[in-house]
């Protein structure tokens, strides 16, 4: 049996999910639930939320779930770092990213006014800095790539690609973090299965 991932090229959720698979080095295939107005997805899993996954039969839903499943079924190249308390932080770090960047995110994409729109890039800028120091002389947040960056990476490149908003210049741990990143998912990508857009 396939592994089948409805998903939306454009959702940062995905994307992350689509890292863990190109890390794990796992075949699957992809339904884009944008080509039939997710009908395919709600028949198969009784809902519209994406990632979900049909694994060998069985659904799962979230992208924290289904990494967690890869990572149990596929342990080679994981996803998290070695030690516990490493791995908590990992775990917290990601959470973070979907829980507090994605609300940045959405409130930049959807400021109609100036003052939205400085309210959300003075957001972001709190962001920036926090993620500047966490990236200060490292390439990842760990001694390897992990859920966390994969997890950050996924929001940030969403800020680029769907909000046209570039980090800005003075964040340069931010910016050398997604160029590193940029790079490092260029070599573990699996041909059809897995796209970076450019940026």
């Amino acid at each position: 049996m396939a592994i089948k991932l409805f998903q939306s090229q454009t959702s940062m959720f995905c994307e992350k999910v689509r890292i863990v698979f190109a890390m794990k080095k796992v075949p699957y295939e992809i339904v884009d639930v944008r080509k039939d107005d997710r009908k395919s997805l709600i028949e198969y899993s009784g809902q519209r939320k994406v990632p979900s996954m049909d694994y060998n039969g069985k659904c799962v839903i979230d992208s924290t779930i289904i990494s967690a499943l890869l990572e149990k079924d596929y342990p080679d190249n994981s996803i998290y770092p070695e030690s516990a308390a490493n791995k908590g932080l990992c775990l917290a770090l990601e959470d973070w990213s979907d829980e507090v960047l994605i609300h940045a995110n959405h409130a930049i994409r959807r400021a109609d006014t100036p003052e939205a729109r400085k309210k959300a890039e003075e957001e972001w800028a709190v962001h920036f800095k926090t993620l500047d120091q966490i990236y200060t002389g490292k390439k990842f947040i760990f001694d390897r790539m992990s859920l966390a960056d994969a997890a950050i990476f996924s929001q940030l490149h969403y800020l680029y690609t769907a909000v046209n908003y570039e980090v800005p210049a003075e964040y340069k741990n931010v910016r050398a973090f997604l160029e590193n990143m940029r790079q490092t998912l260029k070599l573990k990508s699996l041909g059809d299965s897995f796209e970076v857009q450019s940026l």
